[in-house]
């Protein structure tokens, strides 16, 4: 009889356990969602990755909640913001970049890429349109790219997007180093994190990704993570050779594959930019300069960072032309 008892006061005390903490947690949820702003609520939308350390997750199908804005993402199985191809992809328009090329803050077919796309196939051109953009990304994964992955896809034209925050990114990621002699070594992957093992725990319980509470925790490590901030200096900064240096391989990379290239700056002021634009103009290859915030502030969301639809259809506006001219050259080449 003992036991029993000993067994059910047990059982009772943990059962008043879990329901105290479900009780807390939902008080807390409540607090957060009536009184602070949380900037990202939904699920990720990278997953591991062992050689590019992340990568857009396929066959996505997300939501993602912030203060300005509420927008659906979805991914194909091939992981990029496309529709499902229905035939090989080889051969076609390669836009490669980070969350501005994805589209973040706006509907799959709101975003630059895919407004292009549009453009191209009321034209009757039916190359294959592929956004390889992803958030949070610098561009070491561009070497990567066209190490593992462009060989498959052989891209006749390369739209490199450089963003003012990649040469912080490029620090934080730890993909390459610059050598004594100013040349890329590639570093090792580490294996998953903590935060990316707690990312894909919360993704896997249903519901629990959209928790505001959730999501203010995530807001919290990510500022832990992210240290200073250089990208609203134009000057160069100490550091930032390794950025140049991973641009000018991507750029020679994609080239050497018989592609043509294309750059497109976003919010690069000064020096930065003078030498970003070289990097592209040395080579004989065109570089966009597209407004900043500061001149064109009806192209961006008011508080986030990223272009709005109406930034997504200036940024078509000034890359289609350049695309249909290269399309147009090399079908006269064809003939």
């Amino acid at each position: 009889m003992k036991t029993k008892s000993r067994s059910g006061r047990l059982v009772a005390n943990l059962l008043i356990v879990a329901l105290t903490t479900v009780l807390t947690m939902g008080a807390l949820e409540l607090l957060v969602r009536a009184f602070v702003t949380v900037r990202n609520v939904g699920p990720a939308f990278t997953v591991y990755d062992p050689i590019y350390d992340k990568r857009l997750k396929a066959d996505l199908h997300a939501t993602r909640i912030a203060p300005e804005f509420r927008f659906r993402i979805n991914t194909n199985s091939l992981a990029m913001r496309d529709p499902e191809p229905t035939k090989p992809v080889t051969d076609g328009i390669a836009f490669v970049g980070d969350s501005f090329t994805m589209g973040y803050g706006v509907e799959d077919n709101e975003a630059f890429p895919a407004i292009i796309r549009a453009a191209l196939q009321r034209r009757d051109v039916t190359v294959p349109v592929l956004n390889t953009g992803m958030g949070n990304n610098g561009n070491g994964r561009w070497v990567k790219f066209f190490e593992h992955d462009a060989a498959k896809l052989r891209p006749r034209i390369v739209v490199f997007q450089v963003m003012a925050n990649d040469f912080d990114d490029n620090l934080a990621e730890h993909l390459f180093e610059l050598d004594g002699k100013g040349g890329l070594r590639e570093l090792p992957i580490p294996r998953p994190g903590i935060a990316r093992k707690m990312q894909t725990l919360i993704d896997d319980v249903p519901g629990l990704s959209y928790s505001r509470l959730v999501g203010l925790a995530s807001m919290a490590v990510e500022a832990m993570e992210a240290g200073a901030s250089t990208e609203s200096l134009g000057d160069v900064q100490p550091g930032d050779d390794l950025t140049f240096a991973l641009v000018r391989t991507a750029v020679d990379k994609a080239r050497a594959t018989g592609a043509d290239v294309i750059g497109v700056l976003v919010g690069l002021t000064g020096e930065r930019r003078a030498k970003m634009t070289e990097i592209f103009r040395q080579r004989g290859l065109t570089c966009i300069d597209t407004p900043n915030k500061n001149d064109a502030p009806d192209l961006y969301f008011k508080v986030d960072g990223h272009w709005n639809a109406a930034g997504h259809r200036r940024a078509a506006e000034l890359i289609l032309p350049q695309i249909l001219r290269r399309l147009d050259q090399s079908q006269k080449g064809v003939e």
